[in-house]
């Protein structure tokens, strides 16, 4: 029982992303974030190449295989409409502007590009370790 709880966590935190993207936190923001994935793995449950497993008896598929593989399938299906569409181009060009508009980039702070580091000088005692 424990191996399943592991992997339930690491499905949790590789694929799911809730642990990442969590925009709340405390006890209230873990919560709901605990609650999404459930209902994402609950979902995922129902997925039909899922459920064709479950029914015949091999090993269910990952969480994150059936998410990128729904991924995929999504964006399949919006190809095939973009290409059927009348004007293609133009579909593409408001896609594009969507885009920009709902994913923005964020600004990182592990590169501490803005951050004043200091005096960055060496030392005496840094001076005597290099000669010696």
């Amino acid at each position: 029982m424990r191996w399943l709880v592991e992997v339930f966590f690491e499905d949790w935190k590789l694929y799911e992303g809730w642990g990442r993207e969590a925009k709340q936190l405390d006890e209230e923001g873990s919560s709901r974030g605990l609650i999404r994935s459930l209902l994402l793995d609950h979902c995922l449950l129902l997925h039909p190449e899922q459920t064709a497993r479950i029914e015949n008896k091999p090993s269910a598929y990952t969480v994150g295989s059936l998410q990128r593989k729904s991924q995929m399938d999504v964006l399949l299906e919006f190809i095939k409409t973009v290409l059927e569409h009348q004007n293609p181009a133009e579909k593409l060009k408001k896609l594009a502007e969507l885009i920009d508009d709902v994913f923005q980039l964020m600004p990182s702070d592990k590169h501490m590009v803005v951050r004043d580091l200091g005096c960055l000088d060496s030392v005496a005692s840094l001076q005597c370790r290099a000669v010696g």
